[in-house]
């Protein structure tokens, strides 16, 4: 009767431990889902439409005529007429380098050219003289050619001493360096004194033309393709024209107060990067920019039936971008972005999407995957 008693007792006792774990597990649930329901978040309904789509790139600016001055001659500097950073006109000298050396070869070649024409002229008296002889039978007719063939000799001797004058008057010019296109001078490294030649490897000075500028900047061969795809033109070159009023975005980020056009695309790849150069012209008539500025190239295009994401409702992972999009039951579920191009403040993607889909507008990275979300309303 007592082991009847024991047993019954022990079964209550299972009974009741039982029915406790059971009540603890609903309790734990409960608690759980009243947990995930008060993660509140702004909600942000997603609809297709046109965008305009920025997209910029780093380029370098540089004139449009960028000339090394070297000296085509040897010899000392003997003036210099302008000072760094001064704006020279076409024509305009800017060196003279110590020409005596050149002077009296012009005069040794001078000497020599007038004793070339004084044989010239006596040559000429012997071929007139066994030309009358050998006419009249009195000389053999060898002497005359031997006189004509002395004739020939002068002739080309005088020639050549003309060659020699001519080299001479061009190693002259050679020592006043004038301006070959107008704009600004760069460094001038050599000064007063200086011995300069053609083998150095240091330029007297840089002239640059800044009247029009050129900014270049590289293109991925992704975006290249696109443009191919996606613009009208008979070939790439015009497709790429097709972009008009580019922006250039100075190094302050300002806009700068003049658009400019796409004129060249390189002939190649660089197989390093992947992409490809490609120049814009831009107008300086104020000569506010110089070669070596930098600044930023916007492209802009239009996009039809897209979706804009701002930045703030994505989460970065992995090299992938992802946002937080509300399914069934109001769950959050993590999507990453396929097909989109970074513009602006927003993310402009053509897939993945449609209208009246709905994501977590910022703060994702705080909330957990499967969450469910009660949309936070702002007072």
């Amino acid at each position: 009767m007592k082991r009847f008693i024991h047993n019954k007792i022990l079964i209550a006792s299972l009974l009741l431990v039982s029915t406790y774990i059971l009540q603890s597990c609903k309790n734990s649930e409960k608690e759980v889902t009243e947990q995930a329901e008060i993660i509140q978040a702004e909600i942000l309904t997603l609809h297709s439409t046109e965008a305009v789509i920025d997209q910029t790139y780093p380029t370098n600016l540089e004139g449009k005529d960028n000339i090394q001055l070297r000296p085509q001659i040897s010899g000392y500097i003997d003036k210099i007429y302008v000072d760094e950073g001064a704006y020279v006109q076409a024509g305009q000298p800017l060196f003279r380098i110590n020409a005596s050396v050149y002077r009296e070869q012009k005069n040794t070649a001078l000497a020599s050219l007038a004793m070339a024409k004084s044989q010239l002229e006596t040559t000429q008296l012997e071929l007139d003289k066994y030309k009358v002889l050998s006419n009249s039978k009195v000389v053999a007719d060898f002497q005359y050619q031997k006189a004509k063939a002395n004739y020939e000799n002068a002739k080309a001797m005088v020639k050549q001493q003309q060659t020699l004058v001519a080299s001479a008057d061009v190693n002259l010019g050679f020592s006043l360096i004038k301006a070959t296109v107008s704009g600004y001078i760069g460094r001038i490294p050599n000064r007063l004194g200086a011995l300069v030649g053609p083998t150095d490897t240091q330029p007297l000075t840089t002239l640059s033309q800044v009247s029009e500028i050129y900014a270049y900047f590289a293109l991925p061969e992704k975006e290249i393709l696109k443009i191919n795809a996606s613009r009208q033109g008979a070939n790439l070159l015009e497709k790429l024209k097709s972009f008009q009023d580019i922006t250039l975005l100075l190094a302050d980020g300002n806009p700068y107060n003049h658009v400019g056009k796409i004129d060249m695309m390189d002939g190649q790849f660089d197989a390093t990067t992947g992409s490809v150069m490609l120049r814009a012209s831009f107008p300086n008539p104020e000569r506010l920019l110089r070669t070596g500025n930098t600044g930023r190239i916007v492209l802009k295009s239009i996009e039809q039936n897209v979706f804009k994401i701002p930045l703030l409702a994505t989460y970065e992972v992995q090299d992938k971008l992802f946002v937080g999009r509300i399914g069934k039951g109001n769950k959050m579920e993590r999507v990453a972005l396929q097909d989109y191009t970074k513009s602006g403040n927003f993310y402009i993607v053509t897939s993945g999407f449609k209208s009246g889909d709905k994501i977590i507008a910022n703060e994702l990275a705080m909330i957990p995957e499967n969450a469910v979300i009660s949309p936070k309303v702002n007072k």
